[in-house]
């Protein structure tokens, strides 16, 4: 069984070493990475390696949707998948990012019922977490570098859309922060962050607000733990065997310096 991870600028990707490490006692199955320039070229490679499943980043989340025949009840919500799987012979999509983020945080003891959030950024990261978040009971702000794109979006989430430069104005509302921004906006660089917050961010290379969160004493929890629990249902819809969470944990957090 074959399985694989696409995007852009996934050289440094964990997944890899995270599958092998799910599954090690599994060597029927195999896990590499195909770096595409398009989507389309994305799925050629799908296909013409008869790979069972796929993992899809950024940024094709969005953009893998018109290859696919059914989607799940996340996906349908979102309009993003980051699981390719075939089913019956046709191709389904899956949404694990939802999961992803909701249990970065309770994996971490930190509630979302009753809080408010703000989530920045609107690609396929961000409409997950925007959903995540108000599914699991959270008031939630949507902030963009434009939000012409996504009032329709949110309001069908019912949530609060605002640009960027608006961010810092409602920090003081807020509990919790979830950034998909790829880069650091100008914008976010003075960010008033406290101990009071909770910072997550989707971007475990780079942790953007990892520094600013120290420096505020705002508490932060790495992308890798974003990683991690969408990893696990993914690869279960893969094999339909449920990984080694244990094993997964010890090669993202080798020395416990991050949080679960």
């Amino acid at each position: 069984m074959k399985f694989a991870l696409t995007g852009q600028q996934i050289m440094h990707s964990k997944s890899p070493a995270l599958f092998a490490a799910a599954y090690h006692n599994h060597r029927r199955y195999s896990y590499e990475l195909l770096p595409a320039t398009t989507i389309g070229q994305a799925m050629s490679l799908f296909h013409s390696l008869s790979l069972l499943g796929m993992n899809v980043t950024a940024p094709y989340k969005q953009k893998v949707l018109v290859y696919l025949d059914k989607f799940s009840k996340e996906v349908e919500q979102v309009g993003a998948a980051n699981v390719v799987l075939r089913q019956g012979g046709q191709l389904v999509a899956y949404n694990t990012d939802v999961v992803g983020v909701t249990d970065a945080f309770i994996q971490n003891g930190v509630a979302i019922q009753g809080k408010t959030a703000l989530v920045l950024g609107a690609g396929g990261a961000g409409q997950a977490a925007t959903y995540a978040l108000k599914k699991g009971g959270a008031r939630v702000f949507w902030a963009n570098r434009s939000i012409a794109g996504i009032k329709t979006v949110a309001k069908h989430y019912k949530v609060d859309c605002l640009p960027l430069d608006d961010v810092s104005k409602h920090l003081a509302e807020v509990n919790l922060v979830v950034n998909t921004l790829p880069v650091m906006a100008p914008a976010l660089e003075n960010l008033p962050l406290n101990e009071t917050h909770v910072v997550l961010d989707a971007d475990y290379k780079h942790n953007p607000l990892a520094k600013l969160s120290a420096e505020r004493h705002a508490r932060y929890i790495s992308g890798l733990s974003w990683l991690l629990w969408q990893a696990v249902p993914a690869f279960f819809y893969f094999t339909g065997v449920m990984p080694d969470v244990p094993a997964m944990k010890r090669v993202l957090f080798p020395s416990n310096d991050f949080p679960l």
